[in-house]
């Protein structure tokens, strides 16, 4: 009788640890993949509602002279918010901001401000 393991059995179980440890890397690449992804449409979102609020605090009558687009790199990934002002009648307009990123499978977001002309206090009487 001898004692120790064969080499088949050696070679089984190199073959073995081996499908485990390349299932377990391709399930950590996907992962990292999907938490890269997940954290670019983060960014993505949070530049939309930051230009969305910038488009609802710019005053009225400059509008068309103070909202500009900008382009944010973060990494490979571009993000691009631009701005569309409709004009409804004198004292309302809608804005339109959208958001265009480089991520594969994304499309451009929109948001929809409409603006009015602050009107004149009433006066205490």
């Amino acid at each position: 009788m001898t004692r120790g393991f064969s080499l088949v059995e050696v070679l089984i179980a190199i073959v073995i640890f081996s499908v485990v440890v390349l299932a377990l890397a391709g399930l950590a690449f996907q992962v990292a993949r999907r938490t890269t992804r997940a954290t670019d449409l983060a960014l993505h979102m949070a530049m939309q509602l930051g230009a969305a609020d910038h488009a609802a605090t710019v005053p009225f009558d400059s509008l068309t002279q103070l909202l500009r687009p900008d382009t944010v790199w973060s990494g490979p990934v571009r993000i691009t918010v631009r701005y569309v002002i409709v004009t409804q009648s004198t004292v309302r307009k809608n804005v339109y901001v959208i958001t265009q990123t480089s991520v594969p499978g994304t499309h451009p977001d929109t948001i929809i401000i409409r603006r009015g002309m602050a009107r004149d206090p009433i006066p205490l009487r």
